[in-house]
């Protein structure tokens, strides 16, 4: 693993972080040292390899992040090295420390900076699919399949779909905007679900125009969920 990987340019913006591994040691409040790598994806940062004995894939939001500070003292080091600790709303802090890569810790934080505090703001779009007459009950059973794609991986931060007797609205919210939604349009295995709703749809499915909109005054909704998908029914 390499901070760049072979062949990308060496300054990157906000999408080009997306992928990117460092090697890392961490630990999570008092339990075993882990080892492995971190990736900054769309929603949260992400731990993944060997916690003890244990694989492990560990996820911390970015929205649940309440401050970070290099530690250097004997109590925030990670196999002696000084650390990146991130302090949480909901969970013990975590302790990040480099793994044979200089700079990592320093890397880290300012893009971690950047994403939770002077990221992308997350955009919004609803799909309105027109049923036919007689189809909710099918339309439904279609949804408790769930998403035929990884929300995550595509770079929602949040996926809802709401059904009325008539239509299915699917709502995604994203930092990334119109890509995450060309991924879908493109991903073989989403076309092929599609194929599924061709007798249920009484017309194509078209795009819903924003005409109002209301957030708190912190900009933080107080039920978002970053990085998971529901269905309401």
């Amino acid at each position: 693993m390499s901070v760049i990987p072979d062949g990308a340019a060496a300054v990157l913006g906000h999408d080009g972080w997306m992928g990117i591994s460092y090697a890392v040691v961490w630990r999570e409040g008092d339990l075993p040292q882990g080892a492995g790598k971190l990736e900054l994806l769309h929603g949260a940062l992400r731990l993944d390899g060997v916690t003890g004995v244990d694989q492990t894939v560990k996820d911390v939001a970015y929205d649940d992040i309440l401050g970070m500070r290099v530690g250097r003292t004997a109590g925030d080091r990670v196999a002696g090295r000084p650390s990146l600790v991130l302090d949480r709303r909901s969970a013990p802090p975590i302790r990040i420390a480099s793994f044979g890569q200089p700079n990592v810790v320093s890397e880290v934080a300012e893009r971690l900076a950047a994403l939770q505090l002077g990221g992308e703001a997350t955009q919004q779009t609803a799909v309105v699919l027109p049923l036919e007459e007689g189809w909710l009950d099918a339309a439904r059973e279609l949804l408790k399949r769930g998403p035929p794609f990884d929300p995550e991986r595509i770079g929602l931060d949040r996926h809802q779909v709401f059904l009325t007797p008539s239509e299915v609205v699917l709502i995604f919210e994203s930092r990334v905007g119109a890509p995450a939604l060309e991924a879908l349009l493109s991903d073989p295995v989403v076309l092929t679900e599609a194929a599924a709703w061709r007798d249920l749809l009484a017309g194509p499915p078209r795009i819903a125009e924003s005409a109002y909109a209301w957030s708190r005054a912190d900009g933080s909704p107080s039920h978002a969920k970053n990085g998971s998908w529901s269905y309401d029914f």
